[in-house]
């Protein structure tokens, strides 16, 4: 078993999270406090966890309105069961400045999604600032092990 005060830093996290692919769920949460989880294309950017997404969608409106965000890279059989969970201060990038400094970083081609390029307003970078972040090894029954920044 992995020992539970095992100390990771922020591009262990990076590493062991680009195991479980390149999608992840991101947890938001409106003004009112109701959650809200949805599944993203995500990539680590600048030590920094970043999706691109629509710009009227809930997880644009909740960050706006409360700027946090908790992004999982879920279990499965491929990780040996094992999760990775990251929470941290979350903000949206919605300038074409922004947009195009990112276009090109995602590992995918964008314009599939956003054929208007970053000119267009319709799509935005949610992107994530990890604040602290644990990595349970087979659902936790492994061990625990966490980051935190200092």
């Amino acid at each position: 078993m992995t020992d539970s005060n095992v100390s990771l830093t922020l591009a262990d996290v990076e590493t062991e999270s680009r195991r479980f692919g390149p999608f992840a769920y991101v947890a938001t949460t409106g003004e009112r406090g109701e959650p809200h989880l949805a599944p993203v294309a995500v990539n680590w950017v600048d030590q920094r966890i970043v999706a691109f997404v629509l710009t009227a969608s809930i997880k644009v409106r909740n960050v706006r309105q409360n700027p946090r965000a908790t992004v999982h890279f879920s279990v499965g059989e491929s990780t040996g069961w094992d999760s990775c969970i990251v929470w941290g201060g979350a903000s949206i990038v919605d300038t074409v400045e922004g947009r195009r400094s990112l276009w090109d970083r995602m590992g995918y081609d964008l314009a599939a999604f956003e054929p208007g390029g970053p000119e267009a307003d319709t799509h935005v970078f949610l992107v994530v600032e990890p604040t602290r972040a644990t990595i349970l090894r087979s659902y936790g029954v492994g061990g625990r092990e966490t980051w935190r920044r200092s």
